[in-house]
């Protein structure tokens, strides 16, 4: 099962753990404030920064799938791999699209 946790933020207080969640690595504030209220124990948010980590080692020009960076990746990673690329987050990787197999294609650049 399941739950939610649920908080309010300022404007300034949103803005300060973005930028937190972005220089710390974490590919949204809430991973980030999820991380540190079970004091680092998220196994998602360890996986996307190793996914980050490995798409910053493939050389510029590389075409890669989601799977190529981590075996049997989970489906939220895959949300967060395309909606960083999407917002700028990750800037050094470009969405090629879908390769019909419902597995979406990028590129090192």
């Amino acid at each position: 099962m399941g739950y939610r946790v649920q908080f309010t933020i300022s404007d300034t207080e949103k803005k300060q753990l973005q930028l937190e969640a972005i220089s710390e690595g974490y590919p949204n504030i809430s991973e980030l404030c999820k991380v540190r209220a079970l004091q680092g124990k998220s196994t998602y948010a360890e996986l996307y920064k190793r996914m980050v980590k490995n798409i910053d080692k493939l050389p510029i020009g590389t075409n890669f799938l989601l799977r190529d960076l981590i075996d049997t990746p989970p489906t939220l990673l895959g949300r967060w791999l395309f909606d960083n690329v999407k917002n700028g987050s990750i800037n050094n990787v470009k969405h090629l699209g879908n390769n019909g197999s419902d597995a979406e294609r990028y590129e090192r650049i």
